[in-house]
């Protein structure tokens, strides 16, 4: 399972959003996403229970992928380097293209709403001042505290997808990228719940991947830490087919996207 470089290009992705708009953004306040820490368990021998002690470690990745291909939503909480800048991500996903999140870095936040049949997108001035280049003041004016509309489902529109629909996520998560051989490491616990773990890490590269597998029930990935490299991460997962509450802001916060597209950009 390549996890290690794959869950930056998937979850601290800085899509184009709308046309020009190549920011990141998110105060990653938790209002922004429905969620919460996977549940702490009382057992800490569970590992050879569900057989994980005795496989080796391209096994639990392998078991760990399976795992993660069968869910229909999960809550994702990513924070590390991209481009030189801190920048973070939380993003609640789903199989159908709900999704609820929100992305920062440096001074620019954003936040982003997909329900079945419209995206929502809100962000601070110095988001869309950037994003905007030369028509940065006039969307500045026009979408200061409200939310962009932009018709479509999320899990269709290119533009949305690795961060919003859960399929996509996935598909970049298990994607081949020669991340190095894996290795087993020392049992722990995440946040109390007892996981093992593996380590991958390639010949000649500085960076070491470590990635924590739930020891009871599904073997989930509960956490993945990339360290050593030049954009070091930190990657949680939890909510596990939870339903995404994904609701679209209320109408007289929203601006539609027409009003940028309108007179060949004119409006903007």
């Amino acid at each position: 399972m390549a996890v290690q470089r794959n869950v930056v290009a998937a979850s601290l992705v800085c899509a184009a959003l709308v046309g020009g708009v190549t920011g990141c953004g998110g105060d990653t306040s938790d209002d922004a996403v429905i969620g919460s820490k996977p549940k702490p368990s009382v057992s800490s021998s569970t590992a050879a229970a569900t057989g994980l002690d005795a496989l080796t470690a391209p096994q639990i990745s392998d078991k760990a992928e399976a795992a993660l291909k069968s869910l229909t939503s999960v809550k994702v909480d990513v924070s590390g380097i991209s481009d030189g800048k801190p920048l973070q991500l939380k993003a609640a996903m789903s199989k159908g293209g709900e999704c609820a999140g929100a992305m920062s870095q440096d001074k620019s936040t954003m936040q982003f709403i997909g329900t079945h049949h419209t995206s929502y997108i809100k962000a601070n001035d110095t988001f869309w001042r950037d994003a905007g280049g030369k028509d940065g003041k006039a969307m500045v004016e026009l979408l200061h505290g409200k939310w962009m509309k932009v018709p479509g489902d999320a899990a269709k529109d290119k533009d949305l997808q690795s961060f919003c629909d859960l399929d996509s996520f996935l598909r970049e998560m298990s994607s081949d990228d020669d991340g190095g051989a894996f290795t087993k490491g020392a049992p722990t616990t995440i946040d109390g719940q007892p996981v093992v773990t593996i380590v991958q890490k390639k010949a000649g590269d500085p960076e070491t991947t470590t990635i924590y597998v739930a020891a009871q029930g599904e073997p989930y990935p509960l956490k993945i830490v990339s360290e050593g490299g030049k954009e070091p991460h930190k990657a949680t997962f939890g909510d596990f087919n939870k339903p995404v509450k994904a609701v679209a802001p209320p109408a007289s916060d929203t601006v539609d996207i027409s009003k940028f597209e309108g007179d060949g950009g004119k409006n903007v």
